[in-house]
């Protein structure tokens, strides 16, 4: 299997950039639109509420944008991260409400990993914004990723940006498929005018919110991204952005249900990771994580199935690799001690065979028929390739 086909690469990049341009991306905002609209290559649709921007405008983005090598976390780096609402309480089997003390462990642990390079909260605190981010960094030295949309977060990371560097603001700025999120243009081009370093997510799900083919998926995951990486070098040409698009499949066994442990969750993040590599541009996406919701063995062959594929492949960064469980909704401070061990071991070797799905012909038109509304699970692409496409 190769992962760096240049001719399937390039498909899906040159795919994603038609979804920009012939679908676009619902946006209420007017001042998003008027970022766009006064380029001169980019155009609001009032009967749709989709701006449609020109593929030369996001070459020029992708021109301005800091390239792989001027990010300072290193190639093939795992890190911890996502933000568990619950913790696992590995006495118990209860789900507990994370605490600063759950935190602070994490970071700690993570500090002294000689496997993890990097650090986001991994867990959820509510409404304690900065001292997350002081907890985190009081307790790991390692580059971190942090939420911040209030202003009193916004200026502690310019703060610590300013005098520690390695500090990331994570944004989750489409709501998949190809809906902007109203609540986070704030923040966001608050970040991006202050210069501040940020990254842009989206988790398109194969077959709920996505199309039900791997090529197909990875064009709409990377057009998501692509629209965000455009937006911030609007706004600040030159401002370091990492493409985060994190595709993921729902399981039609599972009753839709994202599976996180599939090996093909971990192919098509690896794929998402080469186009960007094939762009020379900062990339972080989610792998080596788990169907399970609980620490168990099953939950540890998933994971040595994703640390193979990537020791074997190369990759940037990818998140979700140590403590997570089940749809990332509880995280277990056992299992990121318990798999740090297994990064540690595992070898290239240990990879599972796979076979990439070819070129989907009809992944534009589906993600052309279904706009920003999420009808995949109803559309006959999906059902036509419910059996074919995502089968590890």
């Amino acid at each position: 299997m190769d992962f760096e086909d240049s001719t399937l690469l390039e498909k899906i990049h040159t795919d994603a950039l038609r979804v920009l341009e012939e679908v676009g991306v619902k946006c209420d905002s007017k001042e998003v639109r008027h970022i766009f609209e006064d380029t001169g290559m980019a155009a609001f649709d009032e009967s749709t509420g989709h701006i449609h921007v020109l593929k030369p405008l996001v070459e020029q983005a992708l021109n301005t944008t800091p390239k792989r090598d001027q990010y300072w976390i290193p190639e093939n780096s795992f890190g911890v991260g996502g933000t568990a609402p619950f913790v696992y309480d590995d006495q118990s089997g209860d789900l507990v409400e994370p605490t600063f003390d759950h935190l602070s462990n994490i970071a700690k642990i993570v500090n002294d990993a000689d496997v993890i390079d990097f650090m986001a909260r991994g867990v959820l605190i509510k409404n304690q914004e900065v001292k997350v981010i002081d907890t985190i960094i009081e307790n790991c030295n390692k580059p971190i990723y942090v939420a911040a949309v209030t202003e009193e977060g916004i200026n502690r990371v310019q703060e610590i940006h300013d005098k520690r560097g390695k500090i990331t603001v994570q944004f989750s700025l489409i709501n998949s498929p190809l809906n902007i999120i109203e609540s986070m243009i704030d923040p966001f081009l608050s970040c991006v005018r202050k210069g501040i370093p940020i990254y842009v997510s989206s988790m398109p799900m194969a077959g709920l919110s996505g199309p039900y083919s791997m090529s197909g998926l990875l064009t709409l995951t990377h057009a998501e991204g692509l629209f965000g990486i455009t937006l911030a070098q609007l706004v600040n040409p030159g401002i370091t952005v990492v493409h985060a698009g994190l595709p993921s499949i729902a399981n039609i066994q599972k009753n839709y249900a994202v599976d996180l442990g599939l090996v093909s969750h971990n192919i098509a993040n690896l794929i998402q990771e080469k186009i960007n590599k094939m762009l020379n541009i900062p990339s972080i996406q989610t792998a080596c994580t788990t169907s399970q919701d609980m620490p168990n063995k099953k939950a540890e062959e998933e994971a040595i199935n994703g640390y193979a594929l990537m020791k074997k492949y190369g990759f940037h960064q990818m998140r979700h690799a140590f403590g997570f469980l089940k749809e990332l909704i509880s995280f277990s401070l056992t299992k990121l001690e318990r798999h740090i061990e297994l990064c540690r071991e595992t070898t290239p070797e240990l990879a599972p065979t796979y076979d990439i799905e070819p070129y989907d012909t009809e992944g534009f038109e589906v993600i052309m028929r279904n706009g920003s509304k999420a009808n995949y699970m109803r559309d006959d692409h999906t059902l036509r390739n419910t059996g074919k496409s995502f089968l590890y």
